[in-house]
Parts: structure tokens; C-alpha cells; sequence
């Protein structure tokens, strides 16, 4: 894991730690359909001027794919969310938010075929634990909704991870960003709508949520988290979610008076030891990855030219690619095989992306002049 996913983690950490709080101080006045129409709103905004002023672009991409994506988060994920900080407190809702990395360890193992070793789970549990020590449990009948509801918006922030990791390949973190922030404000302000339930609420209070949700809670940590689940495995990119719990539960000290022990202080340690501790193992894994009978360096590798014979073109190999191949277990010598060999095929793809496959190996190239980037490869079967 680079130093900038550890960084874009830590900040989205800290922002989302921060929204529980900012949306209980909002509900207080507004109804939740509303409130998420505001937030999507000053989120769409904020994309729509960097569109204006080119900061961004959207290129001709089949975006319809994004639809299961946008299901699951923003619509599920934040439905659900506000009904239950509702009903609960932003200590617990931060609890429950440290379930996330359990859901996306289960669903990686058989969506994405990600799995760690031993003491990865070893040092999950642990983290988990940690965070019910900072919060504890709280079974009162009356808040039985409101984890439930919680509940639900983890399981969709799950799915959410694990599939924005498939399209990573495909979409630029921004794009994916944008069309959830977009779906976000199309689908509540019309449900606010048709519910009767919308109305125009001018206080300090709602309008200081509606901004920090909205430009960095939305449409900022969601780029970063966009950013993250490209560069980086699911199941370590869901353990920053532990990080949330921290801050949510400091955040509710500090701002709603909510009391702080020694076992809190106790959880708060565990938490930031796990996910430290699993960071260093994953970076340290990523070098022993490299095979050892390689005798040239990472820094001779990236910039290697081969030449792929069915499109009669030369790919170069950039950092990034060679990340993933690292992370995927695919050598150099196996991705020449696959696109300096006759045998493989060549199938142009509607983003005009070129998916070259011999059976045991995928590649995704990029075309670019004379030339062509390596976006991501996949191995399907190791051969034998």
C-alpha cells in the first residue's frame, strides 16, 4: 500500500468520522430526505464547476454500467445511514461502520478472489475489536431500528467497495464520483418530492452539514475512496473504516458530550495499531512478491518497452501496472508471453480499451498515439 492510498485513507477517515456528527446536528431541523437532496446538491454543484472550468472531463464511456454501483452507495448506503443516526448516536453508528472491512473480507473472497493470510484476519478481528471497546453495547429496544438501519448501510458500503474495485479499471475515480454525486441529488430530491416531505430549511445548523457533507464528505472523500479502491486491494482499503469509528467516536465527545473511558482509550489504541500493522505487512508483502530469481529492479522494470505482435504496437509498462501485476501475482515474463505471443486474442472494448487474453492472463491496454499503457491485468488461471 503507497504512502498516498495510506494518506487518501487517513483523510477519508477523518471526513467521514466527522459526518456522522454534522448530520445529527442537521436532523435536528431537517427531515433526513431533504437533508440528503441538500447534500447531493452542494456535492453536484461542486463537480459541476470543476466540469466548467476543465479541471475534470468526461469522455465517451459506457456509464450505464455505474447503475449497481450508485444503487448500493449513494442511495442505499445514505437512505439508510440517516434513518439510523436517527436513532442512534455517533459513537454507535461509528461502531457499526467498523463492520465494513468483515463484510468486504467475505464478499473479496468470492467476487474478487482477494484473500489474506492468517494474521490479516488475525489483526481484523482485532481491530473490530477495538472498536466495540471504544463504544461498547447499547441494546436498548428503542434503538433496535437505528442499528438495523445501520446495519443495512454497511452492507451496502461493502458492496459498494467491492464493486467500485471491478470498475476501477474502467472509470477514473472522478467519473465514478461524479455520476454518484449527480444519481445522488436526481433520486432523494425526487423522493423528498413525491413524499411531501421537502422543504426549504435556511438555519446554521443545516446549512453547515449540507456544505461539509456535501463538498467534503461527498464529493471529496469519495473521490479519495474512489482513488483508494483503484490502487489498492478492497479488503485493505474497507480497514480504514476502523479509523471512522475513532474519529466518530472522538468527534462525539469532544462536540455532543458524550463520556470517554479508559476502555474507549484502550479501543482507540488497538484500532490504530491493526490498521498500521496490516499497512506495513501488505507493503512488505508487495516487495517479497517480486520473484527472486528476477535480477532487474522495480526501477528497471517500469519503463520496459515490449512489443505486443497482434497490434503491431509497443506497450509501455508505467508504476501503476506494475503495482498491479505485483499485486495480482502476473511476472514480467508472463505478461511478454501473453502480448508477444500470436496465440492470444485481441478484443477492442466500447471505452476504446483493448482486452488481450490467451486464457490464463487478461490485460486491459490503453491507445495513446503509437503507443499503448498497460490500465490493469487479471490472472484468470495460473497456468501450470
Amino acid at each position: 500500500m503507497s504512502w498516498k492510498v495510506i494518506l487518501a485513507g487517513v483523510c477519508v477517515s477523518f471526513i467521514f468520522g466527522f459526518s456522522f456528527l454534522f448530520t445529527k446536528n442537521a436532523l435536528d431541523y431537517v427531515k433526513p430526505l431533504t437533508f440528503l437532496s441538500y447534500r447531493f446538491f452542494v456535492a453536484s454543484l461542486f463537480f459541476l464547476f470543476l466540469l466548467i472550468f476543465r479541471a475534470i472531463m468526461l469522455r465517451k464511456k459506457p456509464y450505464w454500467k455505474l447503475w449497481k454501483l450508485i444503487v448500493f452507495q449513494p442511495i442505499l448506503y445514505f437512505f439508510f445511514e440517516t434513518i439510523g443516526l436517527q436513532r442512534i448516536n455517533a459513537s454507535e453508528a461509528g461502531m457499526l461502520v467498523a463492520l465494513i472491512p468483515i463484510f468486504v473480507n467475505v464478499l473479496a473472497i468470492f467476487l474478487l478472489k482477494e484473500k489474506g493470510d492468517r494474521y490479516h484476519y488475525m489483526l481484523l478481528v482485532s481491530s473490530f475489536l477495538g472498536s466495540i471497546l471504544i463504544v461498547g453495547f447499547n441494546l436498548t429496544e428503542e434503538a433496535l431500528f437505528g442499528k438495523i438501519s445501520m446495519l443495512i448501510a454497511v452492507i451496502s458500503a461493502a458492496f459498494y467497495t467491492i464493486l467500485s474495485r471491478k470498475l476501477s479499471s474502467e472509470f477514473e475515480p472522478y467519473e465514478i464520483s461524479f455520476l454518484m454525486m449527480i444519481s445522488g441529488f436526481a433520486f432523494f430530491t425526487l423522493v423528498s418530492k413525491l413524499s411531501g416531505e421537502f422543504r426549504l430549511v435556511l438555519n446554521l445548523q443545516t446549512i453547515l452539514g449540507a456544505l461539509y457533507l456535501g463538498t467534503l464528505s461527498s464529493a471529496i472523500a469519495f473521490f479519495l475512496l474512489n482513488y483508494m479502491v483503484k490502487h489498492a486491494p478492497s479488503i485493505l482499503v474497507s480497514l480504514f473504516s476502523n479509523l471512522t469509528t475513532v474519529v466518530a467516536c472522538l468527534a462525539g465527545v469532544l462536540f455532543r458530550n458524550e463520556k470517554i473511558s479508559l476502555q474507549q482509550i484502550l479501543g482507540v489504541v488497538i484500532v490504530l495499531v491493526s490498521l498500521f500493522v496490516m499497512a506495513y505487512r501488505n507493503r512488505e508483502k508487495k516487495v517479497d512478491a517480486v520473484p527472486k530469481e528476477a535480477e532487474k529492479t522495480l526501477e528497471e522494470d517500469i519503463g520496459s518497452t515490449i512489443h505486443v505482435a497482434l497490434l503491431g504496437k509497443d506497450l509501455l509498462l508505467t508504476p501503476h501496472a506494475y503495482e498491479r501485476m505485483i499485486e495480482r501475482g502476473v511476472s514480467l515474463e508472463e505478461l511478454k508471453e501473453l502480448l508477444e505471443s500470436k496465440n492470444s486474442c485481441a478484443f477492442m472494448q466500447k471505452n476504446g480499451r483493448i482486452r488481450v487474453s490467451n486464457g490464463s492472463i487478461e490485460a486491459v491496454l490503453q491507445p495513446s498515439g503509437n503507443v499503448l499503457y498497460l490500465v490493469t491485468v487479471v490472472m484468470r488461471k495460473r497456468q501450470k
